[in-house]
């Protein structure tokens, strides 16, 4: 019964080989497949320019579409009196011959509508998978003052001196847009989004790249909203009237020299840095892995946590709220604050004057450092597990206890009591130093 089978399917190979070899020769007769032959992988490129110009009434509103699935955009904004369209086409083949004549046949269209402009190039089906896809990139002059709406699959994207909303929407490749005026919207899945000197004025700024950098610099607007799932975050000189956002999974967020109304940062995996930045009403960092530093970095209150890293703060006022599961919190220069500390594995280092209370600090594994001015005016609770407790600070004392499993706890008053400061720590030992 096998022998048969056997036979049977050798026949049947020796009919597929055969109809491979009558394929070859035949399209061999014809000369050939006409374009894109689906088994040769060469990639021979052909280049082939046009320019036209487009006539609109630069008095109106102008607005410029442009839809390319492949193919790089350029927009740029100057004191011109018409649109012009310069189109880059570049075709592949597995000959020049065939390449040049199949970059002839790319169809792109421009279509006018008063003083609307739309740009569209669409992909045709193609027999070949192995050569590079067929491209047409646009290279578009506009009046400055053009609204201006991008769609890209495969292509990099750039808009500069444009006067006028900016909606960029881009699948793979990096989008860049300087020196635009005007409400500012940019979502890319892979690539990288840098904008610079952009003036939204009560218009919103939002960047967002699935995979890739975002990077704002020397912008102000209304909201600010910067997201990335697989890169990082970058924010220089914004000035946001209402509230900075930002996003990342996996990425570095830096801000620097900047301010808003209220800030809110949410990282999965990647430190957060803030310098000299100043917020009306909340800071509020979320870091799930990654360190958070802020230098003089200044808001009416903060919220900062993270489960695995350090906190390091050098300049603080207002509320302060911090926490880390794993890593120790380091305080400097802190003005009038009123704390709320708390680590479940590292130290607790604090140097400067405390505001309103009450004022708490937990550490579950670590010492627990704190520097005030000599003359601060507090009422203490200090209690240790397995260590012990000093103060350069006069207490008077009013309960001191000490029992066989090792706990320390003084309750009392320093310079005649005030504020409430509770310090608690499981395993280390805790301090209290004087500034003089």
């Amino acid at each position: 019964m096998k022998r048969p089978i056997v036979i049977g399917l050798l026949i049947v190979a020796l009919l597929l080989v055969g109809a491979g070899i009558s394929a070859v020769i035949f399209f061999s007769f014809l000369g050939g497949f006409s374009a894109n032959n689906p088994f040769d992988v060469r990639n021979i490129s052909s280049v082939l320019e046009e320019n036209k110009t487009v006539k609109v009434d630069i008095a109106k509103p102008l607005t410029l579409k442009v839809i390319d699935e492949a193919g790089g955009v350029s927009v740029t904004g100057e004191d011109v009196e018409t649109i012009q369209v310069r189109v880059v086409k570049t075709a592949y083949d597995s000959t020049q011959a065939r390449a040049d004549e199949e970059v002839k046949g790319i169809k792109y269209t421009i279509e006018q509508n008063g003083n609307s402009l739309t740009l569209k190039y669409e992909l045709p089906k193609s027999m070949n998978f192995s050569n590079n896809i067929n491209t047409v990139d646009f290279f578009v002059t506009v009046p400055k003052e053009t609204t201006v709406d991008v769609d890209t699959r495969f292509g990099t994207v750039s808009v500069t001196g444009t006067k006028g909303n900016v909606d960029i929407k881009n699948t793979f490749g990096d989008v860049t847009i300087e020196n635009v005026e005007g409400a500012l919207s940019v979502s890319n899945n892979n690539g990288e989004v840098t904008a610079t000197s952009i003036e939204a004025g009560s218009e919103n700024i939002e960047l967002d790249s699935e995979f890739g950098a975002v990077t704002l610099k020397n912008a102000n607007g209304k909201n600010v909203i910067l997201t990335s799932i697989n890169g990082t975050v970058t924010l220089k000189e914004v000035r946001a009237t209402g509230d900075i956002t930002t996003r990342t999974d996996f990425g570095n967020a830096t801000f620097e020299n900047s301010s808003s109304n209220s800030l809110s940062i949410e990282t999965s995996n990647g430190a957060v840095s803030l310098t000299k930045l100043r917020v009306s009403k909340e800071i509020k960092v979320k870091d799930e892995f990654g360190e958070i530093e802020l230098v003089q970095t200044f808001a009416a209150s903060y919220d900062l946590h993270t489960n695995g890293g350090s906190i390091t703060m050098d300049g603080a006022k207002g509320k302060l709220k911090a926490s880390s599961e794993f890593g120790g919190i380091r305080i400097r220069n802190a003005e009038d604050v009123t704390l709320d500390l708390k680590t479940n594995n590292g130290g607790v280092d604090f140097s400067g004057s405390l505001g309103m209370g009450p004022h708490t600090i937990n550490s579950e594994f670590g010492e627990v450092n704190l520097t005030f001015p000599a003359d601060s005016n507090l009422s203490v609770d200090l209690k240790t597990e397995f260590g012990n407790i000093k103060s350069d600070l006069p207490i008077t004392v009013t309960l001191t206890e000490t029992s066989s499993s090792n706990v320390d706890q003084i309750v009392g008053t320093i310079n005649g009591g005030g504020d409430q400061l509770t310090v608690e720590t499981n395993n280390g030992s805790v301090n209290l130093h004087a500034d003089r």
